[in-house]
């Protein structure tokens, strides 16, 4: 099985995130996302590998901060964040106080 922790992300203007936290061992975390923006292209999402860090809470973080500014760059906001398939490496509390340092008033969701 893969570790890998889902994280969806929705904007108020239509772009769908579904990030994925990957934590092979205890030494790294890797980030990804796949990106359906209908502005962009209403047929395909497109992969965006974001990159590897020491832990998956600063995997978690770096998903936030690419993803709010991908939003932003089209002039959205971050309207919900769900982690539809529970919390394995970053947990609902570490998740709201990173959000939370970046000023994006969302309450993060698990299994909604």
């Amino acid at each position: 099985m893969i570790p890998i922790q889902e994280v969806d992300i929705y904007s108020d203007n239509n772009i769908k995130i579904s990030a994925h936290v990957i934590v092979p061992n205890t030494d790294m975390a890797a980030a990804e996302a796949i990106i359906y923006d209908p502005n962009y292209n209403e047929l395909y999402s497109a992969y965006q590998t974001i990159g590897q860090y020491p832990t998956a809470i600063a995997a978690f973080e770096a998903i936030v901060l690419a993803s709010n500014k991908y939003i932003a760059k089209s002039g959205g906001n971050i309207t919900r964040i769900n982690n539809p398939c529970n919390t394995e490496f970053v947990n609902e509390v570490e998740q709201q106080n990173i959000i939370s340092s970046h000023s994006i008033d969302v309450s993060i969701e698990v299994n909604a």
